[in-house]
């Protein structure tokens, strides 16, 4: 049965269109290219660092590996022996590559199970067991050792996965076939490395389905569009609020659907919702640098806002790296003592201080910095695909290796969810500015230094931040991690409230209080250590939305006005909500021609995506 299975499934695969084999090879340059190169020196590097300070600590090496030898034969004893099926070494909680009843029941593969964790669990705690290794090194390590570990998981492979191999058995090769197919189709749209795709992306359509709320774009420039948003009441407040989203992801992560839009929320609660959407660049944004980002965008839209509402002051909320662009910009007005524009700002898991860059800093270094710098100067900007497959990657077991499994192996259908829609509708970042956020933010951490930022001729002071301040973060958050984004809060001045959400970066955020799900952790003291301020804290129940709000009505005018006018005379209604920008899709260049990679900055998380989809 074995035999005819192979041999037919080889037939369908001779069947397959040979174009795109070739295709695929040409994709494998990017494992020539100067930043894999740059990488492998690193590790390299790393690596030798490891065996050198091994060498001089033989006793701990020698404990982990007769701790090791010995844990393996009791697994070997307890199932070959003693024929028992209770396991020694189990899966962690919430790991679900082991989730077939056959790792339990079959002693083959539940011996291999048992083994691969064993071997994980070992490699991981020799790293940590050898003393004299720089930290970051050490996370360097594990990192990279984490991602091949759970890249050779028995789960990934059908000869080692009891499931696959039945399935595969069972359909005689359709589930491969099927999964071939989903295979060259992702091939065909990813970049540098392999983009898995994780929803069904015909399913949505922006404007139809997402990002729906109505309303109109009153402003256009090179950068970004501005959308005023339809009131939903009668009367609103008269303070508007203008959200700077982040411009490496698409801004309708605040407005997916009905049931979780942010953005609709506001509107229900009275206030007047401004909404920045990023444009797509492409080459010719190359030159973008973060200052533009800063003076033609966030500076440009409070102007804009301020023509068409009449009001002098607005509120302002940025949602993590918007956030970063939000501090700068209220920094700048303060260092060219110009009017206080912006009352309040809301800051949503915004790093400040990037000494602390979550799980990301393994790619933060000189020589991959340097790679990408080049690669990206050669391209024109950073391929979105590229950082939506890296933040994956972050927790590649939930977020790129099962769905590897689901697509290609079991062949099956992905399911429909907005929330992994959105995650996978990919935003370039032009050259000059993602250079900028490594080398200047993440590398040398330049934004809270004394006169290490300068953006339209003044230096940035974070201290000059006098307006009062909500930062919220999130407790599971591996993108920016909360004690990161505590120590920028104690970076700036002015009256500050810190909240800490549960969850992580996405659903920590959007987290509607119709929903119940998630608390969240007050205290009004600012102690000097983030985990001295958790110890202190109280936790409450309900969505931080609307803790939130109740800060935020203490900036607005008690007095509600009937809902203002689309657009102004200067700024007239262009077009309709979402816009244009919002559905850019860019054409990029081959692969061959092409020698971008994978990288960093902003958005999702495991353990986020699983809960959007309980």
């Amino acid at each position: 049965m074995i035999q005819h299975f192979f041999s037919d499934y080889l037939m369908k695969l001779q069947e397959t269109n040979s174009k795109w084999w070739t295709d695929f090879e040409t994709q494998q340059e990017v494992f020539r290219s100067p930043l894999n190169k740059a990488m492998q020196e690193v590790n390299f590097e790393d690596t030798a660092k490891l065996f050198e300070r091994a060498a001089h600590q033989p006793a701990a090496l020698l404990n982990l590996q007769m701790e090791w030898w010995q844990n393996q034969l009791e697994i070997w004893q307890n199932i070959a022996l003693a024929g028992n099926k209770e396991q020694l070494i189990e899966a962690e909680h919430g790991d679900k590559r082991f989730a077939d009843e056959s790792w339990k029941n079959d002693a083959m593969y539940s011996f291999i199970m048992q083994s691969y964790l064993l071997f994980g669990k070992t490699y991981l705690e020799t790293i940590d067991a050898i003393e004299g290794l720089d930290d970051k090194v050490k996370d360097r390590l594990r990192f990279f050792s984490r991602q091949t570990i759970n890249a050779m998981s028995p789960s990934n492979f059908i000869a080692t996965n009891p499931e696959l191999l039945k399935l595969t058995l069972e359909s005689n090769g359709k589930n491969l076939v099927d999964g071939m197919e989903a295979l060259k189709e992702d091939v065909a749209s990813s970049a540098d490395i392999l983009k898995v795709r994780m929803t069904n992306n015909n399913a949505f359509r922006v404007g139809q389905n997402v990002a729906t709320t109505a309303g109109k774009v009153v402003f256009r420039n090179e950068l970004f569009e501005l959308i005023q948003y339809t009131p939903l009441t009668e009367q609103v407040y008269s303070t508007p609020l203008l959200i700077v989203p982040p411009f490496i992801n698409k801004y309708y992560i605040l407005d997916l659907r009905e049931k979780n839009s942010m953005v609709r929320w506001l509107l229900e609660q009275g206030h007047s919702v401004f909404m920045m959407s990023w444009r797509n660049p492409g080459a010719e944004q190359a030159a973008v640098g973060y200052e533009d980002y800063v003076l033609d965008g966030v500076v440009k839209a409070v102007s804009v806002l301020e023509d068409i509402t009449g009001q002098e002051q607005i509120n302002a909320a940025g949602y993590c790296i918007g956030g970063t662009l939000l501090a700068t910009t209220i920094a700048y007005y303060a260092a060219k003592r110009m009017k206080k524009r912006i009352k309040s700002a809301s800051f949503f898991t915004t790093l400040l201080d990037f000494s602390q860059p979550g799980e990301v800093g393994a790619y933060i270094n000189d020589p991959v910095i340097r790679a990408i710098e080049m690669q990206n100067l050669a391209r024109g900007y950073m391929d979105g695909r590229s950082l939506s497959v890296t933040f994956s990657l972050l927790r590649e077991n939930s977020l790129y290796w099962n769905y590897y499994v689901d697509n290609y192996l079991k062949g099956s259908s992905p399911v429909d969810f907005d929330l992994l829609y959105w995650n996978s509708d990919s935003t370039n970042v032009t050259a000059a500015c993602h250079n900028f956020l490594l080398r200047e933010l993440y590398l040398e951490n330049k934004l809270i230094q004394d006169k290490g930022v300068k953006v339209g001729g003044v230096w940035i002071d974070l201290n000059k931040i006098k307006i009062p301040s909500y930062f919220i973060s999130t407790k599971d958050d591996h993108i920016a991690l909360w004690q990161g984004t505590y120590n920028g809060a104690m970076n700036t001045g002015g009256n500050k409230t810190f909240v800490l959400g549960e969850s992580g970066h996405i659903a920590g955020i959007i987290n509607h209080p119709d929903k119940k799900k998630y608390g969240y952790w007050l205290n009004d003291a600012l102690d000097e250590n983030a985990d001295e301020w958790l110890a202190n804290a109280h936790r409450k129940e309900g969505s931080w939305w609307t803790h939130w709000n109740e800060w935020l009505l203490g900036f607005c005018a008690k007095e509600k006005i009937e809902p203002l006018a689309f657009g102004s005379d200067n700024y007239p209604v262009l077009d309709e909500a979402p816009g244009e920008y919002v559905r850019q899709v860019l054409p990029v260049p081959p692969a061959a021609n092409d020698s971008s990679v994978d990288n960093d900055l902003s958005v999702d998380v495991a353990e986020d995506l699983q809960s959007a989809e309980e």
